[in-house]
């Protein structure tokens, strides 16, 4: 039996984010190399230094005792969230209104904020500089805009939420050999 490859999932090398529904199905490489082909998805072309992270929270644990022997007989686990952060370091108005919300104004020429709650979901596809690629079918994406470096970038923050199809999976990895035409 071979020796599995090795991973680091290094740093980001590439970075995209579509809609939640171009994922309707679960995922193989082939389906991540023909989304990848297509213009389903919007690449960012600009991460400004060290944002880039992908963490997931320690999980939560409840442990149940045994009163008579005081040991622990069963326990409980609940998953951390997982969660991919980086910012835009330099961005146009659609990008804007694609992880903010609001309009883009006078033909990609401006932008205005929604008024009240914005609810925002995206499908992100990250690329590590070893080629492995993340994929995070549906994400809550908070956007904000922050001054980072005497620019005003943004900010995202998207936390991985549960596939609404039961066939997808929320979330992917894939080594670049996989993400090859069938």
């Amino acid at each position: 039996m071979a020796e599995a490859k090795k991973i680091t999932a290094v740093n980001i090398k590439k970075l995209w984010y579509g809609e939640t529904s171009a994922i309707a199905e679960d995922l193989t490489g082939q389906v991540l190399y023909t989304l990848l082909q297509g213009e389903t998805l919007k690449e960012v072309k600009n991460i400004h230094q060290d944002t880039w992270t992908l963490e997931e929270a320690e999980a939560s644990r409840t442990n149940y005792k045994n009163q008579l022997t005081g040991q622990t007989y069963r326990s409980e686990k609940e998953m951390g969230d997982v969660t991919v952060n980086f910012t835009i370091g330099e961005y146009d108005y659609p990008t804007k209104k694609d992880l903010m919300g609001g309009d883009v104004i006078n033909t990609d020429k401006g932008w205005k904020r929604a008024r009240g709650k914005v609810n925002i979901e995206k499908l992100i596809v990250a690329m590590t500089d070893d080629d492995q690629y993340c994929v995070i079918p549906r994400a809550d994406i908070g956007a904000r805009e922050a001054t980072t470096d005497k620019a005003i970038g943004l900010p995202v923050s998207a936390v991985e939420l549960e596939p609404k199809n039961s066939a997808v999976a929320p979330e992917y990895w894939f080594d670049s050999e996989e993400v090859k035409e069938a």
